[in-house]
Order: C-alpha cells, then structure tokens, then sequence
C-alpha cells in the first residue's frame, strides 16, 4: 500500500497573506467593498495590500479586542467598518473597510444606517468566524484542503440526514448519499455497487468503469490479501495486487464493505485527484499518481455508514410493509368468508383504485397507499350482521343506518395501527358524496379526502358490475352511464372522466377477478378448498 504523505509548509508575511485572502475576497463580496486585514496586536495590515488610508487607532482596536464584535464607526462622508475575527474565543484579526454614507452626517437617518450597517457586519462576522478559526491553523496546502472538506462534509452529512425518509424512494436516498459523499471525496469517481446483481449500480463522477467492470472490481477486492470486512482497503498499487492489467484505467482505489446480516454492497472511490507541487518553489505537478490516505477514508466513512444505516432501515421498513401487506389481505379475506357474494371485491377495489390514481399522476407511495386503503376500505363489515349483509331484500331504515356504520367500525379497527393512519381518511370517508349527501360527515367536494375519493368511484364501479343478493351485475356501458350521470354530484367529476380514460385496463382487472397467486393465498389461509366454496357461494345464491 502506497501512502504519499506531504509536509511543505509556506511561512513568512506572503503566507499569511495568501491563506487571509479568501476572507477578504468574501467580505468584499458581501459588502462591495475592498477590505483590509489588521493584526489584533500590533494593528498592522497583514496582507500588506489593504485599501489606502483605512487606518484602526490604539481606542478602536482596544473597544473591537473589549466587545468581541463589529463596529462601525462614522466619518466625513463615510463610515467605517471594522469587524474582530475570533478564534478560541480570543480575536486575533480585524477586518476593516470604508464604506460612502447614503444619509446626510448628523441625522437621524444616518443613525440608522449606521445601525443597519452594524446589523449586517456582525451577521457577516457570524457566518465566517469558522474559517477564521479554521484558516489560521492552516500551515500548508493539504491541512488547508482536508479542514475545508472536513466542514462541507459536516455539513452535507446534516442536510442529507435531515432529507432522508427512509419509507420513500430508496434508490433516490442512496444516489442523494453517494452524491453527497462525492462533493467531499478527493476521487475522481464513486461507484455504489449493491451485493444483489438484478440492483443497478449508481455511479458518481468520470465514467472510468462500466457496471460490469465495477462488479469485477469488487469480486477482486474481496479476495485482495489487506482486505478486512470491517475495515476500508487501500488499494494503491494495483500492479503490486495484480490489478493494474484488467483495469487500467484506474490508479488506485479505496473501498468499503456495507453488511447487514451479511454484505450489502461494496462503496469504491476510485482515483485520488492528483494535486499539484510545492507552490513556494513552483515545482511541476507530481508525475506519480497520489494514493489514498486514512484521511480520505475519516471523510467518507460517515457517508458509508449513513448508506449502511439506510439500506438496513428500508430493508426492516420493507419486511413491516410486507408483513402489513399480508395482515391485510388476512382482513380482507376473513371479510371475503363473511360475505360470499363480495369474494375479491376488496383486491379489485384497490388495483382499480391503483388504475385510477396512476390515470391521476400519482406514482410511487402514493399508489402504495391506494392498494392498501382499497384493500381494507370495507374491513369494517366484519362488524356488520350477517343478516344484514346476505339481505335480498330492500334494506329497513335501521338495517341501512346499520350498514353505515362500516366505515366507522373500520376506521375504529384500524385506528391503533400507526404506520396506517394515513390510510384511514380512505377507510372512514369512501362513502361521502360529492355534493355532500353521503356519510358518515357529509363532507362535500375538496373536503373529501382524494384518497377517499379514488375509492368511491373504484367501490362503486365493482359493486356495480358484479352480482349482489339483491340484484344481477349490470353491463358495463350501463355502469359508465351511471358513474357519468353521478360525476358532480356523487362521484368527483376528475376521478371519473379518469375512470373513463382507462376504462379498458379497469374491465380487464373485473374480468380477470382476484389474481390467482391472491386466491390461493387466501384459500391457504382459511383452510377453503376452491371447490367447496364455489359450491357453498352457488348454494347461497339459491338460497337468497
């Protein structure tokens, strides 16, 4: 392993000069003016190239060391601006410039704008006393660099952490991660190589290798003789590891093992950035490529471990969505075996629902969250008496109030269940009518909920077209008839000139019933053989 380590360090009054400069060019930015850089001892202009006749006497440079802050100080004119820079809590520089004055000298209005100024100097002040803690500890150009990097790592780290959510487009959070962690690498590329081969791999600067050749990459880092699965490896000499022939395009490499129970996956840079030579003696730049060094891997690491973190959160996320997934279809089919006559209804309500809200532009969670409201959106029937439910004849006033109260006992039911709650404006609400003349709130319009709404029409439109106790299913161009004439009125008129739309991927999923892997689950797990039910839900239909 091949490590370069430099020690050139500038000295003397250009070095302090050329390392305060960055602080003078931002202030100069901030305020528009040229600012010049004072010794909070001496009282001397460092830099030496200062803005002439910007003076500090001993009493204002004994106030700004006393205060600890900004001060802006009024002259013929103009005023003075004069800001310590402090460090460990001492200052040890004073930034100073001279600024024109808008107000006429000795009025309130020039008071004021002496005011404003000072506001604005000590902001200023706030933002940059990081580097003036930071820069003066900088002795060469590497120090100078790794601080620098340190802090815009710092803070990527906080901005990516408070971005995250860990139930919402993974792939996206993990290329947001290798995004961040290459702003901060010294690399010329980043490469995200998951364990699973159907995963793509997510590539971050020059395209130095092509997916295939990533996955080579880390079958031979695995097997390299220095590689420790809890450890970064180093790479440096890839002649010396018998890597250089089969990828020459690279230099060296520093790589991490992601594991979880087992490996994840495998983060690579690849390529430290070559620097230049000794700026002090204007040396060409380094012929030998520059290895990677502990420093490049403390940058990364809390990138890595961050991806780790994440990629273990969406996996138990997943497992919870799954296992929800499957204690909801056990719901739904405990309602199918209540009520024969709605077997598969609750599964065809939510991949219509999904249908609909994929016609609407929603995508991703969103139509996660459709299946499973549509899946649970009758649980509460389960609460209702069978009696009722089997009913061929016309519903009594009580029986119908009865029947109402579905929605509420479902939304009663799954109240507790947190990482639904969500869902359950879906469950509660999926009978209120457009105009206000449904149940249980008689919510009109954009007050119902869309989720709400989604369901209603894809409820509607499967009650419709399949055979109840009380009545035939009725054809389709009579259904879409009704959901038309009841847009604006019971149904949301987007929803259903939406259903229309894709009303022939909507026919199909009728058609086609309960998918087949569905109903075996189903018939698993309530111990029904397909046969005796059909003949049991035929013997019902007599019966009614």
């Amino acid at each position: 392993m091949l490590l370069i380590e430099k020690t050139t360090k500038p000295s003397g009054r250009a070095a302090t000069a050329e390392h305060w400069q960055p602080l003078a060019a931002a202030l100069q930015k901030e305020f528009g003016v040229p600012f010049a850089i004072f010794d909070a001892t001496t009282g001397d202009d460092i830099a030496g190239d200062g803005p002439a006749g910007i003076k500090l006497h001993p009493a204002q440079i004994a106030e700004l060391l006393a205060e600890g802050k900004g001060r802006v100080y009024a002259r013929d004119g103009s005023f003075l601006l004069a800001l310590p820079i402090v460090e460990a809590g001492q200052p040890t520089l004073i930034a100073a410039a001279e600024i024109d004055r808008l107000a006429p000298q000795d009025t309130p209005r020039a008071e004021r704008e002496r005011a404003r100024l000072q506001s604005w100097l000590q902001a200023a002040g706030d933002r940059l006393v990081w580097a003036a803690s930071s820069l003066e500890r900088r002795h060469d150009d590497d120090t100078s660099a790794t601080n620098t990097t340190t802090w815009e790592a710092i803070l990527t780290l906080d901005h990516l952490v408070r971005r995250l959510r860990i139930h919402k487009e993974p792939a996206k959070n993990q290329q947001r991660i290798l995004e961040g962690a290459f702003r901060v690498s010294r690399a010329q590329a980043l490469a995200w190589v998951p364990q699973q081969p159907d995963v793509p791999i997510l590539l971050q600067g020059e395209s130095l290798l092509a997916p295939p050749e990533c996955r080579a990459l880390v079958t031979c880092l695995s097997q390299h003789p220095e590689y420790r699965p809890l450890e970064p490896l180093f790479c440096n000499d890839l002649a010396a590891a018998g890597l250089a022939h089969r990828f020459p395009q690279l230099d060296n490499v520093l790589a991490f093992l992601l594991t979880d129970q087992g490996p994840v996956g495998w983060v690579i840079a690849l390529n430290k950035k070559t620097t230049g030579g000794n700026a002090s003696d204007n040396s060409p730049a380094e012929a030998s490529p520059v290895g990677f060094r502990k420093s490049d891997a403390a940058l990364l690491t809390p990138f890595v471990a961050l991806l780790e973190l994440h990629s273990r959160a969406s996996a138990r996320y997943q497992d919870l969505k799954e296992l929800l997934v499957g204690l909801t279809r056990s719901l739904t089919a405990a309602l199918d075996a209540k009520d024969s006559y709605t077997y598969g209804h609750s599964e065809r309500v939510a991949r219509i629902a999904v249908e609909l809200g994929r016609e609407l532009g929603l995508a991703g969670d969103e139509l996660s969250d459709i299946y499973l409201a549509g899946l649970l959106h009758d649980v509460g029937k389960i609460g209702i008496r069978d009696s009722v439910l089997g009913k061929v004849e016309p519903l009594t006033v009580e029986e119908f109030e009865h029947i109402k109260q579905h929605v509420t006992i479902g939304y009663a039911i799954l109240s507790d269940l947190r990482p639904i709650r969500n869902l359950l404006p879906g469950v509660l609400y999926h009978h209120e009518h457009w105009d206000g003349k449904g149940y249980p709130d008689g919510l009109a319009g954009e007050a119902i909920p869309l989720l709400a709404r989604i369901l209603a029409v894809a409820d509607a439109y499967d009650a419709m077209s399949t055979n109840r106790p009380y009545r035939d299913a009725l054809p389709c161009r009579k259904v879409e008839e009704i959901l038309t004439k009841g847009a604006a009125t019971q149904w949301d008129k987007r929803i259903v000139e939406a259903f229309l739309r894709c009303r022939h991927r909507i026919h199909t999923i009728r058609q086609r019933g309960v998918g087949d892997s569905l109903q075996l689950a189903i018939d698993g797990a309530l111990r029904i053989d397909k046969s005796s039910f059909h003949r049991k839900a035929e013997a019902a239909h007599e019966q009614g």
